[in-house]
Parts: structure tokens; sequence; C-alpha cells
């Protein structure tokens, strides 16, 4: 994976699948990098999808952040990275958790860029500020990734997905590894966030996605986000909050058919 400068800041980025396929964009979750899709991307090659994933700012390999950091930064990166890779536009946006907040985000600020949303369990906001993500932000500034992992992942990566042990591992020790300020000012960016406010400014075709494990963005919630989307097609699968990660067939068989539409 290559780098490239985009919005002043260095991103670390991939373009798979053949240079004639349909754009398609991948926003990986809060505290995951690209390679989050990283099991599914036979499946998406397959389908004909020439696919743009990256770590956004602050995750994995790119440059981390110091400073105030927003949603509007963060769509601003993905247009500025758009173009300088010369990827296609309209693209298909897809993202999961935070990344699906940030795919809504990015819909309504460059709505030329979007062909086609998928989301699942998109965090689109926690207006007011949210106690258990500032804390964390606090936490992990102060003491680092490693006391939170196992609690948080214990929700967003629950005992009964992690049937790959060794699948398992290797995330939870990449999420360990996330830059702390960087990750602090991730949820930080959230708990400033209120995307409701563009929900039905969408006009682009929108799948929402949740999942009935998920006790971060529960289906009554996400539910809702779906039924303000003009348009917007919902379902529920048997999955939880990371449902790419970890239920990656389910997935495919879900939003490869509506992204072929």
């Amino acid at each position: 994976m290559p780098w490239i400068e985009a919005n002043g800041v260095t991103l670390h980025y991939s373009l798979d699948g053949p240079e004639g396929g349909k754009p398609l964009v991948l926003v990986h979750e809060l505290g995951g990098t690209s390679h989050s899709w990283e099991p599914l991307m036979p499946r998406v090659v397959a389908a004909g999808h020439r696919v743009l994933r990256w770590d956004w700012r602050g995750s994995g390999l790119s440059e981390k952040i110091r400073g105030d950091f927003s949603i509007d930064d963060m769509c601003a990166d993905l247009a500025a990275l758009m173009d300088a890779v010369g990827f296609g536009a309209p693209a298909d946006v897809v993202g999961t958790a935070l990344g699906g907040g940030v795919a809504i985000g990015f819909a309504a600020r460059y709505p030329a860029k979007v062909r086609r949303l998928a989301v699942s369990s998109p965090a689109t906001g926690s207006p007011g500020g949210n106690e258990r993500i500032m804390t964390r932000a606090a936490g992990v500034k102060k003491d680092g990734m490693r006391p939170f992992a196992d609690p948080s992942l214990t929700l967003s990566y629950p005992e009964k997905y992690r049937t790959n042990a060794a699948a398992f591992a290797e995330y939870r020790n990449r999420w360990i590894c996330n830059d702390p300020d960087s990750f602090a000012a991730h949820n930080l960016m959230l708990g400033g966030m209120d995307e409701s406010v563009n929900f039905g400014k969408l006009a682009c075709p929108a799948l929402v996605l949740s999942g009935v494990d998920d006790p971060l963005r529960t289906p009554a919630s996400v539910k809702e986000i779906a039924d303000a989307i003009p348009g917007a097609q919902y379902q529920e699968l048997n999955s939880g909050h990371f449902l790419p990660v970890y239920s990656p067939n389910m997935w495919a068989d879900t939003v490869l058919p509506f992204l072929a539409g």
C-alpha cells in the first residue's frame, strides 16, 4: 500500500481490483484500519469493483493527529484522496460503525462523489457528548490503549464472534497499537458529531444494516436512521457491531447485490 499527500496530510491507501472496475470506497471502523476489509476483498474484487481503502488520518500507517479533528476534516481527507489518486466519481461508498457515520457525512457533504451508500451499525454522533466516549478519550490519552482494549472489544467484537482465534488476536493487537492521541481525537470527533441533521438531505440510494447482537448501535436506533433517509432500505442481520469484520460473507451476500443495482 502506498502513501500520498492529500488535504495537507500523508495518507496510507490501496487500490485493488480492475482499473476499469466500478468505483467503491470502503470506510473502516473506529480503532480499525483499512486492513479490516481484507477478508472481503476477494469477493468485492470478483464482483468487478475498483476498491479504494485508506487508513484514516490518525489510524494505521497514516499521519497522526495532533490537535482538533472533526467530521468535516475526515470527509475533506477522503474527497482530496479520491482526487489525488484519480479515483472515479461518483463512487459507491460503504462504511461500518463510525465508518458508516463518516460515509453518511461524506454523502451529505460531497453528493456528486457518491452513487450509492451502504452502511452498517452507523455511528452518526453523540450530540452533547457521550460519557463513555469522553471517558475513553481522556483515558487513552493518559494510560494508553491497552487498558481499554478488552472492555471495548467485549461490546464491539463479542465472544460469540471470535470463532477464529488467530483473527481476533490479530485484530486486538492492531487495536492496542493505535496511537492514543489520534484514537482520542477520533472519539472526540464522534462526541462532537450530529449527522442526523443531514439524513433528510441524502439523495443517493442507501442501504442501512444493523446487527441483532449490537449493544452499541441497537437495531432500533439504526432503524431510526434508515427511516430518516429518503428511500433507504433497512435490514437486520445476525451479526454484531463490526459486521464486515467477523461476518464478511453475510456482508457480501447483502451489500454486493445492492451495489449491483
